[in-house]
């Protein structure tokens, strides 16, 4: 063990003891056995039980701590903090610039527990109101939390395509004449990338000399950008299309294939020379393997161009950045035909949701600020929260005044299976519910969805005339799009929803219809594809199921 290893050992405990109240001298105590240990130009775990003891700055009681460690391996006292602190508690404490106060503020008030749960609510605005934060602290927060998780192993695609697209445009700039290609993780638009991959037809060399001008990190014999491993893989010019094909496609689902090794000229060309419909790449997952006869086609399935609505939306009302006007003039600008605001309700309290007398505030702003746009239309909504009976947090008669009801959990989360499926079910059936707004809970890379029979959601769904929300936000992409194709069975609508909290939380759609081509949804199963006449029908019939 080294000296670094050892302070570390008391640079945690003190942080620890700071984030559940502890004695202060204690803490200081430990806090200086971390800076004083690491400079000790002995190795600690060499010496003797008297040397130990007579170390510069290093009293009776953190000597008899190093020798605990040294000869267990362990901290006892260390354990105990463990045992009673939430593992995402924990990992906070590794944030630069994030302290145990602040990670402890926002554990007690927020009940965050987690790191996703910590930028979902951030990206949510719910940190600025909290003692001792504000938009700087927030926004500071923020960068240092997304440079924590792009050092992870995992990364969420929102995180890692941009950069992809950018290298390949370099590489394509730096070698005009080679064929250049994003593959794997990122070209089939997986929620989570493991890695970045590139095939080409460069050399070995070319790709040193590329890497070398452009300073990528090289570990443990593996490139990097922005801390995700980059994979470089070459081919021959005669084998590019097919290797990309193969090299962005599963294994199963690429058993179903019969493609001959030869050369094509486009990766559409090696589906249709040998009598396949064009199977995306984000469809070629094994998942979707028990779907290959219900393909319907590449050019049916939802694009960005497709959606003409932006449905589920927050604004300064609750915990929103913009106000409504704003919003608006945002999705105006994008020529959406239609808005669909939907602030967080009364039990949502942590972010400022709606008292019912607030409702009926907004709703004569709603018509104020509708009347000032020509060219897109605003309709009155709510995220209403799915109690834990599972009953909606309103009147019927409050409800009954709104265009869309979106339906979430946010609370009480812990459930099982039997429980979390009656509680969707009972709201799903109240004839209020128009949305069913992500129905699993999850964050990813943060928090698993909490377990749900996705079947009998899905038929009641369709049973009760309620659209399933695909939720845009790159860390929920929430119902996961491997249920699209037993909906699609069902003919339920699904919704590609970003949940913007802010004018650049809108742009998050994009991420919503990518996770909803990898089940290859048509637009024509799309709410938010409707134009504004199909839309308005929609809810002229949600509407008359109310009565």
């Amino acid at each position: 063990m080294t000296n670094k290893e050892i302070a570390k050992q008391f640079n945690l405990l003190a942080k620890l003891m700071e984030l559940h109240g502890e004695n202060a001298f204690k803490i200081r105590s430990y806090s200086n056995a971390y800076l004083n240990l690491r400079k000790i130009p002995q190795e600690i775990a060499s010496l003797s039980e008297d040397e130990i003891n007579g170390l510069p700055g290093v009293g009776k009681a953190i000597s008899a701590k190093i020798i605990e460690l040294i000869s267990t391996g362990e901290l006892q006292d260390l354990n105990n903090y463990l045992d009673i602190t939430p593992e995402g508690i924990v990992e906070m404490l590794n944030i630069k610039g994030f302290g145990p106060k602040k990670i402890k503020l926002i554990w007690e008030e927020l009940e965050i527990e987690t790191i996703g749960g910590l930028l979902y609510a951030i990206n949510e605005n719910r940190l600025v109101d909290l003692k001792g934060f504000g938009t700087k602290t927030q926004a500071s927060v923020k960068e240092q939390l997304e440079y924590f998780l792009e050092s992870s192993d995992k990364h969420l695609f929102a995180q890692v395509e941009s950069t992809a697209n950018t290298l390949v445009e370099d590489l394509k700039r730096a070698f005009p004449n080679a064929l250049i290609s994003l593959s794997g993780d990122v070209h089939q638009k997986r929620t989570i990338v493991s890695s970045i991959t590139i095939l080409s037809t460069l050399t070995d060399d070319e790709i040193a000399s590329f890497c070398q001008d452009h300073q990528l990190i090289i570990k443990d014999e593996n490139y990097l950008i922005n801390n995700c491993l980059l994979n470089f893989v070459s081919t021959d010019a005669d084998k590019f299309y097919f290797d990309l094909v193969k090299n962005s496609t599963d294994t199963i689902f690429g058993e179903q294939l019969s493609i001959p090794e030869k050369k094509y000229d486009s990766e559409e060309a090696v589906f249709e020379q040998n009598e396949y419909p064009f199977y995306i790449p984000e469809f070629r997952e094994n998942e979707n393997v028990d779907f290959i006869n219900n393909y319907s086609g590449s050019s049916s399935i939802i694009t960005n161009e497709d959606i003409r609505g932006c449905i589920h939306n927050h604004s300064t009302y609750s915990d929103g950045v913009n106000t409504i006007e704003e919003m608006l003039a945002a999705a105006d600008q994008k020529n959406y035909e239609y808005f669909v605001l939907t602030d967080h309700s009364k039990s949502a309290f942590y972010a400022n949701g709606l008292s019912v007398e607030r409702i009926y505030q907004q709703l004569d702003e709603i018509r104020d600020v509708d009347q000032k746009f020509e060219d897109i239309r605003l309709f009155s909504g709510i995220e209403s929260d799915i109690l834990s009976n599972g009953d909606l947090d309103y009147a019927d008669e409050v409800l009954g005044d709104l265009d869309v009801i979106v339906a979430s959990i946010h609370s009480n989360l812990k459930m099982d299976i039997d429980k979390a499926t009656t509680r969707l079910i009972k709201a799903i059936e109240n004839p209020y519910t128009s949305i069913l707004g992500h129905p699993t809970g999850r964050l990813l890379l943060s928090r698993k969805a909490y377990p749900i029979d996705y079947k009998k959601v899905i038929d009641a769904c369709a049973d009760n005339f309620v659209a399933i929300e695909i939720n845009a936000n790159p860390l929920r992409l929430d119902m996961d799009w491997r249920w699209i194709q037993y909906g699609l069975e069902k003919d339920v609508l699904f919704s590609i929803n970003p949940d913007a909290h802010s004018i650049k939380g809108i742009e998050d759609t994009y991420y919503g219809v990518c996770a909803a081509r990898k089940g290859a949804l048509p637009a024509s199963n799309c709410l938010n594809a409707f134009d504004i006449d199909a839309f308005e029908d929609w809810m002229m019939e949600q509407h008359q199921k109310r009565n």
